[in-house]
């Protein structure tokens, strides 16, 4: 291990117990130079970046960025990704949102291990949730049909909550998938295996592992979305240039799930609309990619 230099990238947003949490569910557990953190502040306005920076600006092994402005989830992470690149040569950047806490003491051999297996450009772990439950993988990408479908969804419903009326259209949705749940007219939804190793499938965005391969190809995420679909991004990206992704559940951490959203966007409407917004915008680019693809 002491052959690497590990990077902790932590994208943080106005929770700054969450980040704290994450902060030292590293430090913990790794007390080694060659494991650093870069936490990007993404222009918080509670300052809670401000407070992140007296907290450990003594600690040499972490380095805060203050952002002028809220660059949303790609760019925000690639200002961290380039800093851990060219400031610290990292040879493996670990990507993840700050409300993810490590939960086992060998997490960086794991990487290791699988490294010196399949040389990854990118890992996966397996990402545990609240009430015990697993985070769904997905082994592939859906059609362009499939995408064009939810965007016209999105786009309804977006408009819907625009003039305040979803609430009474997800009440009659859901009625409606109950009726057809007790019709049997519903098929269920068959789960991949979460506790099994594939290659080359769709990554969680939540926690990434960014390999010396990748690193050297690239400054970061796909940036041209605020928030969403980057996972998909990332497969185009590293099937069209034919790098390989692994997802391992050997390796894993514990993600408390949208709490820098919630903490965004508490009044459900603005959440709603805030999340449409966005998941339009970026399953429109994602339709795009996958055109340009076929």
């Amino acid at each position: 291990m002491n052959n690497f230099n590990f990077v902790f990238l932590i994208l943080h947003y106005l929770t700054y117990e969450d980040t704290k949490k994450c902060v030292e569910s590293i430090l913990s557990r790794y007390s080694q130079n060659n494991v650093k953190i870069v936490i990007v502040d993404n222009c918080s306005n509670n300052g809670s970046g401000e407070m992140l920076l007296q907290d450990y600006e003594k600690n040499e092994r972490i380095a805060i960025l203050l952002l002028k402005e809220n660059l949303g989830f790609a760019k925000g992470n690639n200002v961290g990704f380039q800093f851990a690149k060219t400031k610290w040569n990292a040879d493996f950047i670990i990507m993840i949102n700050n409300d993810v806490f490590l939960m086992q003491n060998d997490f960086l051999e794991q990487i290791i291990s699988e490294y010196e297996m399949s040389n990854f450009a990118v890992l996966g772990p397996k990402i545990i949730l609240k009430n015990n439950k697993v985070n769904e993988i997905y082994l592939q990408l859906q059609t362009v049909e499939h995408y064009q479908k939810d965007l016209t969804i999105l786009k309804y419903e977006y408009f819907l909550n625009k003039i305040y009326i979803y609430p009474c259209y997800k009440k009659i949705r859901n009625w409606i998938r109950k009726l057809f749940i007790l019709l049997g007219l519903k098929k269920e939804k068959i789960s991949v295996d979460v506790n099994k190793r594939y290659e080359n499938i769709v990554l969680h965005g939540s926690a990434l592992i960014f390999s010396k391969k990748y690193i050297e190809c690239f400054d970061g995420l796909d940036d041209r979305t605020f928030l969403y679909r980057e996972e998909e991004l990332l497969f185009l990206r590293l099937r069209k240039n034919n790098l390989k992704n692994v997802y391992n559940p050997k390796v894993f951490v514990f993600h408390n799930e949208d709490s820098s959203t919630n903490a965004l966007t508490k009044k459900k409407r603005r959440k709603r609309l805030f999340i449409g917004k966005n998941l339009i915008q970026s399953t429109q680019l994602l339709i795009l990619e996958l055109k340009k693809e076929k």
